[in-house]
């Protein structure tokens, strides 16, 4: 037997959602899952968005998963984005493992799967085992090349390096070179700095360059930069994650890129690509 939906408000644009999410004038999150009697000692996924307003959906998801241990309930939650992913190491000594704190939290709060998309710290799709939390990751990729290539002409596929490598590998694709610098306080935060560099030919050439995810599109923006200067054609930039923080869009299309094309695991203007078929052995 197939576990319940419990459709989150944060995703009325995926399923039709069935439980609420309020606030209190304060602020405070207010959670009820009327069929909670119902569900009492069986299997339920949660589709739940984690990001935009990060801090109050987290909360709202540990809201939830203790509804469903006070009701012996099984949870596995769809995040399609999963926040703080990218705080899986640490720059100095001080600093919180902020992922590895947040999936720790979530097995102890009783979840029994995540299921999200292209998470940072996982080098492709597959199930994996993170601070005791089972995670499947899906990918997107597929899916974005499929909606970019009709757009250009016999593309060339290119990651911005590192853990995206994965997204463009088994389509015979090329990675960037990361070239690291020092640290760097980046809006009261640190950072690694690092510079993108072409290690191949892209003269004469439609380019798509892709990223598990777009925060400042300070990388982004780089990559584009790159294969402008070496003589690209025509330049689309995609990822899964398209948090597009400030003026994102537009340093990504200033610094050469044709489009901007991004999933919809977070809802956005550059959102064109969705993930529900992905989600259909979830959704019905």
């Amino acid at each position: 037997m197939s576990d319940y939906l419990l459709v989150s408000p944060n995703c009325a644009d995926l399923a039709q959602p069935n439980f609420e999410i309020k606030q209190f004038p304060d602020g405070e999150s207010y959670v009820w899952v009327p069929q909670a009697e119902e569900l009492k000692g069986k299997g339920v996924t949660l589709l739940h968005r984690l990001y935009p307003k990060q801090h109050t959906s987290v909360f709202q998801l540990f809201q939830l998963l203790k509804i469903m241990n006070g009701i012996g309930a099984k949870a596995t939650v769809v995040a399609p984005y999963l926040p703080y992913s990218r705080q899986d190491e640490t720059v100095k000594q001080g600093e919180a493992l902020s992922a590895q704190m947040l999936c720790r939290m979530m097995k102890d709060a009783g979840m029994r799967k995540l299921v999200t998309f292209d998470c940072h710290f996982i080098s492709g799709p597959g199930e994996t085992e993170f601070e005791g939390l089972r995670i499947e990751n899906r990918t997107m990729a597929p899916e974005l090349l499929a909606y970019i290539r009709p757009k250009l002409k016999d593309p060339l596929l290119v990651s911005t390096g590192g853990g995206s490598a994965y997204m463009v590998k088994e389509e015979g694709g090329l990675s960037l070179k990361k070239v690291h610098g020092d640290y760097i306080a980046d809006e009261g935060a640190f950072r690694r700095a690092t510079a993108e560099k072409l290690g191949f030919d892209v003269a004469g050439k439609d380019v798509i360059i892709m990223d598990d995810l777009i925060s400042s599109g300070t990388t982004m923006a780089e990559a584009a930069r790159e294969c402008k200067a070496g003589g690209a054609r025509r330049i689309i930039c995609a990822a899964v994650h398209g948090l597009l923080v400030g003026n994102a869009f537009d340093r990504i299309r200033a610094a050469g890129a044709r489009e901007v094309v991004v999933a919809d695991t977070v809802p956005g203007m550059a959102a064109v690509v969705s993930i529900a078929p992905k989600l259909k052995d979830i959704l019905g």
